[in-house]
């Protein structure tokens, strides 16, 4: 990964890098134009460069500056799977749920595309991709979301013989800027519920990773920081019911135990009660007798199997070889390892093949007892006992190597206060000002 940080500070000029003034500008009319496949308003649309759950990715420039690149996602405001929906009895029934002045249904995926406009249009933050328009015309069958674009594409961690091509220090810089992004989200609120190497992205010179893709993520205004509390709308309360945090979204290698538990009572009547915890035993882990809450700790864990992935080039649950061709069985193999079976560990990581010193490193001053340390915090079964990202941002390891570990903490709080001590800002330009020479700072601090 490159040492200069002349391209991230050249991409921060545009604007402070934490919550500026300008809100999310959104659009309501889409012109009518002769090329209407490659010409959207002021946008060209060129590439595809990605293809989600909803829709597909491509990259654009503005009409005016061929060099300004955006990225714009286009997605259709319904699909026929909605109407194979609309005729179960449940389905018609949480429509109720939304009122008469909702006109998408909950389940529907014009109600998806909303929730990630939503939560989007609530971040602002250098580890977040950030979204600049929404064109959202009532008479045509499509929405087009404007966002930031990340030329450096999506972190890639494994060769084809699933082996890591990451070094170590690649991987801490990595870490750090994910972590940074997941304590700010999780100040607000927001749980992002699908953290993956595939959902973060690298800027065009791979100084800076940011978190994309906020398609099932989910938004509680009452788990926000009070400095926050503005950002919640009258929407969310209907757009976010808790019922979502039920759901079994996500991308199943990643999924966290509370996401996926199951009541495994019946499993062994033989197991004594001072065995049933989420603590490891062995190989095995046993599963909590009620289901865990559900909260901004499933994303930890999420990034404790991408920390994985980055260090050993595999994910450290993955349903075992079968002949059996049943989805369902192959789903609940690798969500009942994920919920009671430990991680193994290889004898080294990284492509410097660093050794490890196994499952339970015995050199407590060597870097495999440091990392294998790291992931026993995140993934732990129980989310009560898992670590914080704040916690996780202060963990010896992701401090190594930093010039000023002190002053890191502070410029990467998500919810910094300028020194008032010798002036207090007036107005938003001041404090706008005094962003972005923080940004400034902590550039410097992370690549001397």
């Amino acid at each position: 990964m490159p040492q200069s940080s002349r391209a991230w500070e050249k991409s921060s000029q545009r604007g402070p890098p934490f919550d500026p003034p300008e809100p999310v500008q959104i659009t309501v009319e889409l012109t009518a134009t002769r090329n209407r496949k490659r010409e959207i308003n002021q946008y060209w649309k060129e590439a595809r460069i990605g293809k989600g759950r909803h829709g597909e990715v491509y990259m654009c420039h503005l009409e005016e500056d061929m060099d300004r690149k955006v990225a714009m996602k286009i997605v259709k405001r319904s699909n026929p799977r909605d109407k194979i929906k609309l005729l179960r009895r449940n389905y018609q029934q949480s429509e109720t749920t939304f009122g008469t002045d909702r006109p998408y249904p909950m389940n529907s995926t014009e109600n998806s595309i909303r929730k990630e406009i939503a939560i989007m249009k609530k971040c602002r933050h250098p580890n977040i991709v950030q979204l600049f328009e929404v064109i959202d015309d009532p008479r045509q069958e499509k929405i087009f979301m404007v966002m930031e674009y990340c030329p450096g594409g999506p972190v890639q961690w494994a060769t084809e013989a699933r082996e890591p091509i990451l070094r170590l220090e690649q991987i801490r810089r990595i870490m750090r800027d994910v972590v940074v992004g997941l304590e700010y989200l999780h100040s607000l609120g927001i749980i992002h519920r699908d953290i993956k190497p595939s959902n973060l992205l690298y800027s065009q010179d791979r100084t800076i990773v940011k978190i994309i893709d906020f398609g099932v993520s989910h938004y509680n205004s009452q788990r926000s920081m009070p400095q926050f509390a503005s950002r919640s709308t009258p929407e969310d309360a209907s757009l976010f019911p808790d019922s979502d945090l039920q759901k079994t979204l996500g991308t199943p290698n990643f999924l966290a135990p509370e996401v996926v538990w199951f009541d495994d009572s019946d499993s062994d009547s033989s197991e004594t009660d001072s065995n049933r915890s989420s603590v490891t035993v062995g190989e095995k882990a046993s599963m909590p007798k009620a289901r865990p809450p559900i909260t901004e700790a499933l994303d930890i864990w999420a990034l404790g199997v991408t920390f994985y992935c980055l260090l050993f080039g595999q994910t450290p649950f993955s349903a075992p070889a079968s002949t059996n061709d049943n989805i369902h069985h192959n789903e609940w193999m690798l969500y009942n390892q994920i919920c009671t079976q430990d991680w193994e560990v290889g004898e080294t990581m990284t492509m410097e093949r660093i050794p490890t010193g196994g499952r339970h490193p015995k050199d407590a001053t060597s870097q495999g007892h440091a990392a294998i340390s790291l992931l026993d915090s995140m993934l732990q079964k129980n989310p009560l006992t898992r670590i914080t990202a704040s916690n996780l941002k202060r963990h010896p390891w992701m401090l190594t190597n930093l010039a000023n570990p002190k002053e890191w903490l502070q410029l990467t709080s998500p919810c910094p206060v300028p020194n008032t001590s010798t002036s207090t800002p007036k107005t938003v330009l001041p404090i706008c000002r005094w962003l972005y020479s923080l940004n400034q700072r902590l550039t410097r601090l992370r690549f001397k």
